[in-house]
Order: structure tokens, then C-alpha cells, then sequence
């Protein structure tokens, strides 16, 4: 098969993204846009460019498209109910390691609508950047800023738990170890059916640093700073060595 240029390649990169953040069925998308590969193959040997297939408008090119794919509602909640109690299960996980899981009737209702805002907000974000086919300095800038509002509303929901009273759930000693044990146990279960490591990475990141420093008589302050350090540093560490396997793969 002839090589695609590289613009085309990242218009179809970017349709891929496009039909999957839009919640369409994964078969059906990768069929259209294998496709719409061997459209372009043909219109780029006819000396033809992407734009004079795809149209001026790259949004409404892919938003006919898109309209051809059936929406995958099952999959779509799943994804939505893994994201949701992955992230639920990491903050109980890190509160019973931190001395005992304490949840209020604000934390239990906030975290959920802040993370179900959070799938659905990320799946627009990813449009607009399938659309508007961003060089990776904006894109890295743009998904920076929505992941610092995401921490700004995090922390929103903890300050507010903190200002208002409301009923709160204590666990038993037996409570915690049966709420760590089905934490663990939907992590792994949610990074095998996901076939990705970022969950268990994000869980080991979090906990593993309370571990340690629990063993050592640290102040708070600079526990706080030892374990920040080690987060971002461990994250830093996870995406610089994926980014190079993915390196690897493109070109072997």
C-alpha cells in the first residue's frame, strides 16, 4: 500500500479521535476511516490534496461522517462507570492506607457528578482538538489547562467538605481492609479490560509514598512535599518512557 503524506495520515488520526470521543462503535469507525485511507490513497496518486477531498471545513467533513457511525451506548458506560469508580476506588484506596476511610454526604455526592462533568467535558475537549488540528505544544497546553480546572474543582469539593457540615460514613477496621481489597481488586480488573497500565501506575503513585513516609518521623509539610515530588515525578517518568515505546512502535 502507498505511504499516506502526512497530512492526510493526521487527518485520519484526527477523524479516529473524533468518532471515538463521540462515543461511536469502534468497529464502525475503524471501517469508515479504512475507507476513507484508501480514498485518499487513490485522490494523493491522482495528485490530489486532503482538502480537496475532506472539503474547507474539517468539522463538518468529519461531522458527516460521524453521522454514519452508530452510537455505542453500552460502551460508553462502561467507560464512563470505569472512569467513575476507578477514580473512587483510588481515593478510598489512598484514605484507608492514610489512616481510615472517612466519607461525607458531600464527597459522596460531589465526586461523582465531578468526574461524570469530567468524562463528558474531556470528550469535548478531544473533539475540538480533532477539529482544529493543534500542533502538540497547544494540545499539551490546552489538555494542561483542563486538567488544572479538574484539580481546582477537586480541591473545590474538599474545601467546601470541610466548610460544611454534613453526615459523614467511618469505616470499621474491617470495613477499610474490605474497601481496599475491592479497590485493588477493580483497578486491576479496570486496567486488564482497559489493556492499560495508567490506572495501576496512578494507584502505586499514590500510595506507595504514604507507605514509606508512615515509616518516618517526617513533618507534614515536608511529607506533603516528598510525596507531590514523587507523583508528578513518577507521572513525568510513565509518559517519557510510553511516549518512547510508542516512538519505537511507529518506527519498526
Amino acid at each position: 500500500m502507498d505511504k499516506l503524506s502526512k497530512k492526510s495520515e493526521r487527518f485520519l488520526d484526527s477523524l479516529q479521535l473524533y468518532l471515538a470521543s463521540s462515543g461511536k462503535k469502534e468497529a464502525e469507525a475503524k471501517e469508515i476511516v479504512e475507507e476513507l485511507r484508501d480514498h485518499l490513497t487513490e485522490a494523493e496518486q491522482r495528485g490530489k490534496s486532503v482538502e480537496e477531498i475532506t472539503g474547507d471545513s474539517p468539522k463538518a467533513y468529519m461531522e458527516q461522517l460521524s453521522k454514519e457511525v452508530s452510537f455505542d451506548f453500552v460502551m460508553v458506560a462502561k467507560a464512563i462507570g470505569v472512569i467513575l469508580f476507578g477514580a473512587v476506588s483510588l481515593i478510598l484506596l489512598t484514605d484507608v492506607i492514610d489512616g481510615g476511610a472517612e466519607l461525607s454526604l458531600i464527597q459522596i455526592i460531589g465526586y461523582p457528578v465531578l468526574f461524570i462533568a469530567y468524562v463528558l467535558s474531556l470528550a469535548m475537549v478531544f473533539r475540538y482538538l480533532a477539529v482544529h488540528q493543534l500542533n502538540k505544544k497547544k494540545e499539551m497546553i490546552m489538555l494542561g489547562i483542563f486538567s488544572l480546572v479538574k484539580g481546582i474543582l477537586f480541591i473545590a469539593i474538599i474545601t467546601i467538605d470541610r466548610v460544611i457540615e454534613s453526615p459523614v460514613i467511618i469505616l470499621s477496621t474491617f470495613g477499610n481492609l474490605l474497601t481496599a481489597l475491592l479497590a485493588v481488586a477493580f483497578i486491576v480488573g479496570a486496567s486488564i479490560w482497559a489493556k492499560s497500565w495508567i490506572m495501576i501506575v496512578v494507584a502505586l503513585l499514590l500510595t506507595l509514598p504514604e507507605l514509606v513516609i508512615s515509616f518516618f518521623d517526617f513533618t507534614e509539610e515536608t511529607g506533603l512535599i516528598m510525596k507531590s515530588g514523587f507523583i508528578f515525578g513518577g507521572m513525568i517518568l510513565f509518559l517519557w518512557i510510553t511516549h518512547r515505546r510508542e516512538k519505537a512502535k511507529e518506527a519498526a
